[in-house]
């Protein structure tokens, strides 16, 4: 007869089974990246949101600012609001030296609110947003009177 034999058979499931355990811990895990690049386009957005209200200049100074504070919270909303299908909120920390940073019309940085008279909010020093995962952590800079916003290398 030409047949396996049963030890034959579940020795070579063992032997698949093994292989695929092996394959399965060696599948990078993107939540860092992913997390990172997700904070990263909510803070440009914001950004962006804010410089899109010089358009409508019937809009009251303070009408024309965009906040964000820098917690769970903030990335939960803004999941929900969007329906977004990546969802990092549940999976990372953020933080900030500077809890809430505004935007104005101009894409400026301010701490807390926009003083748009006297300018006594504009943000003078960098604001590092710190992303954590695990044991992996990730800097956004956000720039002062410029507002540019980048992803520093010095996280590990």
């Amino acid at each position: 007869m030409k047949a396996f034999t049963l030890i034959e058979l579940i020795f070579v499931i063992v032997i698949i089974g093994l292989l695929s355990i092996t394959l399965i811990n060696n599948i990078p895990d993107n939540t860092m990246t992913n997390s990172v690049n997700f904070v990263y386009n909510k803070i440009i957005e914001k950004k962006s949101n804010a410089i899109g209200f010089m358009a409508d200049m019937n809009n009251a100074d303070e009408n024309r600012t965009v906040c964000i504070t820098f917690d769970k919270e903030w990335l939960k909303n803004d999941e929900q609001k969007e329906n977004v299908k990546f969802s990092p909120s549940c999976r990372i920390d953020v933080s900030s030296n500077i809890n809430t940073i505004c935007f104005d019309y101009m894409g400026r940085p301010y701490k807390n609110s926009v003083d748009l008279d006297n300018f006594n909010n504009l943000l003078h020093d960098e604001v590092d947003v710190n992303i954590s995962y695990k044991n992996e952590y990730k800097i956004i800079k956000i720039y002062p009177i410029s507002g540019n916003v980048e992803i520093s290398c010095n996280g590990s």
